[in-house]
């Protein structure tokens, strides 16, 4: 009793769509599509109008696997604006057929449909195929199909046989200026931008707009920008261009219209959208503040170009600035190294002196050995002489002289320079990559 009782409220609520599928009381799933705008089905529609088609198959049960065979349709330019999905809501129709606080599933989707052809437009039969499941548990296969529509299309207008044909039900057309009109000066340069908004069309079906040029102005350039909106609802071309106008004259001119005609399908006939001619009363030019603006003009421009050439000029200064001085901070003596020569100026045995020079060589290479002949080699030769002479001098069977300075000035310089040389092979691949893009 409940489920026939939810199927006659459901053909309550559908009966006043004349584009709905009856259900019976076995079977309470139906059919409801939609047909947008509604007077192409009374009316017809026109080629190149959007039409959209809703189509939902609702059911009072869970559905599952459903799968919805959208027609192939003859004729037409088509594009799936919403995929088949299945979502739950909550069914509404007009007062008095409302099933209010039911909520139902509906296996939906939206297609956009353009005539290209003039006559009848045939949308073939739709087949939705899935599993309900009742609330009892009882699972269900069906198999529905919405039975051929038809559309009558009507054929372009012969007047727009010489211009672009474009067929919407909204169209709107502003604009901007760069300056107030009442402000602009003869000899100045505006810009007039027109922003355009077609619904129903694509953005590549718009022609460019036209701004006629006349005495008293020049059109120096002009730009268009095209953007096409994608909804749920269809397609949105939106417009944007823009004409650099140059005025040339003291007396009053007129800036011609920009207009766009179309053809309204709701109601059967040509329209136009357009922004009206603007009536210009240029000011004359102040010659005084023409020459200071020109002049701050050319000033601006200039210190412009002078900081140009100071950051090309400075960026390499400032560069081998750095490298000039990360070289000398590897040269700058460590604190091992001012213990060392300090050591140097003191008077001793030779052997308390190669303490100091075994603890520098820890502290500077760090390892608790003496420097290797090799190690050694690698700091110059004046450091592997002066090395050796102090070696021969502390453990020769015949002994050596040395000079300590000296043997601290030759190891000292050696161990910076070889830093400094670590770090040039280290950075100058690097810098060499950076430079040239290697």
């Amino acid at each position: 009793m409940m489920r026939a009782f939810l199927s006659y409220l459901c053909f309550c609520m559908i009966s006043v769509s004349a584009h709905a599928q009856q259900p019976n009381q076995n079977d309470p799933r139906f059919f409801a599509v939609t047909v947008e705008p509604e007077y192409v089905m009374t009316n017809g529609a026109y080629v190149g109008a959007e039409i959209i088609v809703h189509i939902q198959f609702l059911s009072p049960d869970t559905l599952k696997r459903v799968r919805m065979d959208l027609p192939t349709i003859e004729g037409v330019r088509s594009e799936v604006l919403v995929r088949p999905h299945t979502l739950q809501i909550e069914l509404e129709g007009d007062e008095g057929y409302s099933i209010v606080g039911n909520k139902v599933y509906s296996h939906e989707a939206r297609l956009a449909l353009v005539p290209t052809n003039s006559g009848t437009l045939v949308i073939p039969p739709i087949t939705v195929k899935g599993i309900s499941e009742r609330q009892d548990g009882l699972s269900v296969e069906f198999a529905q199909t919405y039975p051929e529509q038809t559309i009558t299309v009507h054929a372009q207008d012969p007047a727009f046989a010489d211009g672009t044909w474009i067929v919407s039900r909204d169209v709107v057309m502003e604009e901007t200026w760069s300056h107030a009109i009442t402000e602009i000066e003869n000899g100045e340069t505006v810009r007039r931008t027109v922003n355009l908004t077609v619904v129903g069309i694509a953005a590549d079906e718009l022609p460019p707009l036209v701004l006629d040029a006349a005495d008293g102005y020049r059109v120096l350039h002009t730009e268009v920008f095209t953007e096409t909106e994608k909804t749920d609802t269809g397609f949105i071309a939106h417009l944007e261009q823009y004409w650099d106008i140059y005025v040339e004259t003291e007396d009053v001119t007129y800036v011609a219209a920009v207009e766009l005609p179309y053809w309204n399908p709701e109601l059967g006939e040509a329209e136009i959208a357009a922004v009206p001619q603007q009536r210009i009363e240029p000011l004359k030019r102040d010659a005084m503040a023409l020459r200071a603006r020109l002049r701050d003009e050319a000033m601006a421009e200039h210190q412009a170009e002078r900081l140009g050439l100071f950051i090309l000029f400075a960026l390499p200064v400032a560069v081998l600035g750095i490298i000039l001085a990360m070289v000398l901070w590897r040269l700058l003596p460590t604190k091992a190294d001012m213990r060392f020569w300090r050591d140097a100026g003191h008077t001793g045995a030779p052997l308390d002196f190669y303490r100091s020079f075994f603890a520098w060589g820890r502290q500077t290479f760090g390892h608790g050995l003496p420097l290797s002949r090799e190690q050694l080699s690698a700091l110059g030769d004046r450091a592997a002489e002066q090395a050796s002479r102090l070696h021969r001098a502390v453990f020769g069977p015949r002994g050596d002289t040395f000079e300590r300075k000296r043997v601290a000035l030759a190891l000292i310089w050696g161990t910076r320079r070889k830093a400094v040389s670590r770090f040039l092979s280290a950075f100058g691949p690097g810098l060499s990559r950076f430079l040239f893009l290697r």
